[in-house]
């Protein structure tokens, strides 16, 4: 069953984008074929930047189109649609994807800016008997 992973931060401490560029390292390093599904081209414009440029000395293999002879690492997507085999979702989408399922694992942020909608998803998964941790940062 799919483990769902709510990532809550403090803004103080963290910025979202830098957050996530780690969660997508941690993913690349640990062999994870992940799907960063963000909310829209503008979002997924940003990350795609940010990943090349979060930390001197880190490399995170990414792109925002798969070719079917290559598993891009870190795929970033702005349509809900399912996108290959991978192992991780990163759900930065306003919604939560029909096909999440098909994941071992999702994660979730929860920022000062998404709360209603953390709390909507949090429901969603809740209501259908998925294994939830809180995770605050």
């Amino acid at each position: 069953m799919t483990r769902i992973d709510f990532y809550q931060l403090d803004a103080a401490r963290h910025a979202w984008d830098q957050v996530v560029c780690r969660l997508c390292q941690k993913a690349w390093e640990g062999r994870q074929l992940t799907l960063l599904l963000t909310d829209g081209p503008e979002q997924s414009r940003h990350l795609d930047q940010r990943l090349w440029t979060f930390a001197d000395d880190s490399f995170v293999p990414h792109d925002v189109d798969e070719i079917e002879e290559f598993a891009t690492p870190i795929l970033i997507h702005d349509r809900p649609e399912p996108r290959g085999d991978r192992q991780l979702l990163i759900n930065l989408s306003a919604s939560v994807p029909d096909y999440f399922a098909q994941f071992e694992r999702v994660i979730e942020l929860v920022t000062d800016d998404n709360r209603a909608q953390a709390r909507e998803h949090y429901g969603f998964y809740k209501e259908r008997g998925y294994p939830l941790q809180h995770i605050p940062l």
